[in-house]
């Protein structure tokens, strides 16, 4: 067991980087991956003042050929916060070592994971001269609004024409020993709010008034009657969900001037946000004389084609770990979604049983295995893309 990387992943978890505050745990990494030759690129994005900006970090070890291939690791800092701290087995931010565990908000999601894949570079840079250039993207806005994490970075990443091959993002995505699951792509996600106009009256006088909530029965049974009969191949059957209805009224006696609806809709790669939403409004105008449908936030799918790049890394986790990986699509969002834009990208990292969870932990034998995985990896890319 590698006490640097125990130490590192410790170190990481005591940042108490609650979203999108930092802590200290990028100038961590900084501060690790410049003693191994990366040149890093601090870029805050947001409002420019102090505590408003949002800490994001690029990172390269560039090999000495020009056009060498670079492999990309990106990872997020920030952390969801811990609830009822009271109730923790250990403090969420001291990250507590025992025999088998660390403890700690941001262990498996995702502080064990950059822990691992750094201390892996380290080992390899160790070993071995490179042919491929290495680089990090690390962002500190990942589990909130995401405004000014790495859809930012892909931006400046653009902007500057900066060339990067195969990503690899180190999210949880194991769901229950390490080896488990490797993720090629996440359906999209749309969310919306639609608020229902009507007119306030009293219920003794509804000739006076205008129920909103009677436009909002119709308005839910439409939309719950979309139908999504295209499916695409290796991808969960999208999905639309109702998950609040939201009035205000406290009074019995009273009709309410409007009512809003909040749904969230999960889709394949054969829908667009636009074709959904043109089936929404025209439930909305068949079923209502008055609403606006605001959205929330739209987040497109994305499907990461197997080949040679998902090979060497299911390879890698078979002569490690002795698993063949699923190749899959279930889940959550994830940063891919933004990274798709730049290079193929799939997703690799820890357990994610208690992500996000009281008592979060990962595994020490766990994070070694990742350790080596990434180790693997990365060696088995410099062998195939060099």
């Amino acid at each position: 067991m590698s006490s640097d990387l125990i130490k590192l992943t410790r170190s990481l978890i005591k940042r108490k980087s609650i979203t999108p505050k930092d802590d200290g745990a990028i100038k961590i990494i900084k501060d690790k991956v410049k003693k191994l030759g990366f040149v890093n690129k601090d870029l805050p994005f947001g409002k420019k003042m102090g505590d408003d900006l949002v800490l994001n970090l690029y990172s390269l070890k560039k090999n000495k050929l020009n056009n060498s291939i670079t492999l990309c690791f990106a990872g997020h800092t920030d952390v969801v916060p811990v609830g009822d701290e009271t109730k923790w087995k250990y403090r969420p931010f001291s990250a507590k070592l025992d025999k088998e565990k660390i403890h700690g908000r941001g262990a498996s999601d995702m502080k064990g994971a950059i822990a691992a894949w750094i201390i892996a570079c380290e080992e390899v840079l160790k070993s071995r001269n490179l042919n491929i250039s290495l680089a990090m993207l690390i962002t500190g806005d990942e589990e909130g609004v995401a405004d000014n994490g790495t859809i930012k970075l892909v931006e400046w990443i653009k902007k500057n024409k900066i060339k990067i091959d195969h990503c690899i993002v180190g999210e949880p995505t194991n769901p229950e020993i390490i080896g488990d699951m490797i993720k090629v792509g996440r359906r999209g996600s749309l969310s919306l709010k639609i608020h229902i106009n009507g007119k306030s009256g009293h219920v003794a006088y509804p000739h006076l008034a205008d129920n909103p909530l009677s436009y909002l029965v119709n308005i839910c049974s439409g939309i719950k009657k979309i139908s999504f009969l295209k499916k695409a191949s290796n991808f969960p059957i999208s999905n639309l969900e109702i998950t609040s209805i939201d009035t205000g009224n406290t009074a019995s006696n009273v009709i309410p001037a409007s009512t809003t609806i909040s749904l969230n809709i999960r889709y394949n790669t054969r829908y667009t946000a636009e074709e959904i939403l043109k089936k929404i409004e025209y439930i909305c105008i068949k079923n209502c004389k008055s609403f606006q449908i605001n959205i929330i936030s739209s987040n497109q799918p994305f499907y990461t084609k197997p080949d040679k790049f998902t090979d060497i890394l299911c390879d890698s986790i078979n002569k490690i770990v002795g698993r063949k990986p699923k190749l899959s699509t279930t889940g959550g969002t994830s940063d891919a979604r933004f990274i798709k834009d730049i290079c193929p990208v799939i997703e690799f990292g820890s357990v994610g049983k208690t992500m996000h969870q009281r008592d979060e932990h990962i595994l020490i034998k766990d994070l070694e295995k990742l350790k080596n995985i990434y180790k693997e990896f990365i060696i088995s890319y410099d062998n195939t893309y060099s």
